[in-house]
């Protein structure tokens, strides 16, 4: 469990520290909410301390009311893993750059020597504004991350530039610069979401994936610093990676697979890739008319990558119906993995579409390393330490 200290100025976006707060808790990071005097103003500390279930520090003289107390800023610098500005002003963006440290939050972060990240919130003009550009630019030089922020509705009303960032993605750099390293200059290759099989340019066949195991293990991957490619079918989740290819049907990826294998290190086989394709009929089929479609099966990618793995790690999965080791075991055998995973698509509310999954892992001698269900995003995790 990490400990964020996160700082919170004076925004009208001071009121997103409460889902900050609650994701990072979920995830079961311990959260130190300090409290500049201006966003007293917009949210309280008791908010704060009730949902960090922690005592909120926004007074820089406390010590001199309780002298037996250890020195605070120095204290709270010590015993934090990161440091998390969120909503981040440009008055405490242009104090830190230019060395000032008169209330209880610059003087910690002066004091410390761990990662500090700034979510900026403000108006377009400011963001944009020459003097504030010179400051974030001083900082990421210094070594100070930072999250930009994005287009959007405004407090004065305007649309434009400055809108603090997503929740999701303060929350997931957040814990990306908490991670360790462990796949530095490691190339991982991730096949991830559904294919589609064109009927005619109207219909197609496809299956229930939703791509959502293999955005997380790209978002873990990522994390532990890998560089990371990822192919996938029909999703709505990209993740930030270094190379982003969209494909659809399984020869599509099948090529994208074959044209990123030689850089690889690791090849992780998450998609759900259509086992059968259909000769494309040109235009609409009539509704009235009755056919019959001709299926072929399509290439196994995996099979293919692990007759020419050399020295790679192949991961595959296997969706079954039940926890069916024999025919995971076979495809482990035939494919020449390194691991299989097999998800259970059995269970209600598990699987295809859902957040959860119900996973065995299997290594190359077809032995179980892990059993467990859970969220997807936490069973990516699982999955990387297995691989690792």
């Amino acid at each position: 469990m990490a400990k964020i200290l996160l700082g919170i100025t004076g925004s009208i976006a001071a009121y997103k520290a409460c889902d900050i707060i609650r994701e990072l808790k979920k995830k079961d990071n311990e959260i130190i909410c300090v409290l500049t005097a201006s966003a007293k103003e917009f949210i309280t500390p008791l908010t704060l301390a009730t949902l960090s279930e922690n005592p909120v520090y926004d007074d820089m003289f406390y010590l001199s009311k309780n002298y037996s107390l250890k020195i605070q800023h120095i204290d709270l610098s010590r015993n934090s893993d990161l440091i998390l500005i969120a909503p981040a002003t440009a008055n405490i963006i242009g104090k830190i750059a230019s060395g000032i440290a008169d209330d209880l939050l610059t003087t910690i972060i002066m004091a410390s020597k761990k990662p500090v990240l700034f979510a900026p919130a403000m108006n377009e003009n400011m963001w944009n504004n020459p003097i504030v550009k010179e400051n974030v630019e001083k900082l990421k030089k210094l070594g100070y991350k930072f999250i930009e922020p994005k287009k959007g509705l405004l407090a004065c009303g305007d649309y434009g530039e400055g809108h603090i960032e997503d929740t999701e993605k303060i929350v997931r750099e957040t814990l990306f610069l908490l991670k360790k390293k462990t796949l530095k200059n490691k190339n991982v290759l991730i096949l991830s979401g559904p294919t589609i099989e064109k009927i005619d340019d109207v219909r197609y066949i496809t299956n229930a994936s939703s791509g959502k195991t293999g955005y997380f293990l790209a978002n873990e991957a990522k994390a532990r610093g890998a560089k990371v490619t990822f192919i996938t079918g029909k999703t709505v989740f990209f993740p930030d990676v270094d190379i982003l290819e969209k494909v659809e049907s399984a020869e599509d990826m099948f090529k994208a697979a074959v044209k990123n294998f030689d850089w690889a290190d690791i090849i992780i086989g998450a998609a759900a890739v259509g086992d059968f394709t259909v000769k494309k009929i040109s235009g609409k089929i009539s509704r009235k008319k009755e056919i019959k479609l001709d299926l072929k099966p399509t290439k196994d990618i995996l099979e293919f990558l692990g007759k020419n793995k050399q020295n790679k790690k192949i991961i595959g999965f296997s969706a079954e119906v039940g926890n069916n080791l024999n025919r995971a075991r076979e495809k482990l055998k035939r494919k020449n993995l390194d691991f299989i995973v097999i998800n259970d698509i059995s269970r209600k509310n598990y699987g295809f579409e859902s957040d959860y999954n119900n996973i065995t892992i299997l290594n190359n001698k077809g032995k179980v390393i892990f059993k467990g269900g859970g969220t997807k995003e936490n069973l990516a995790c699982k999955i990387l330490d297995c691989i690792e």
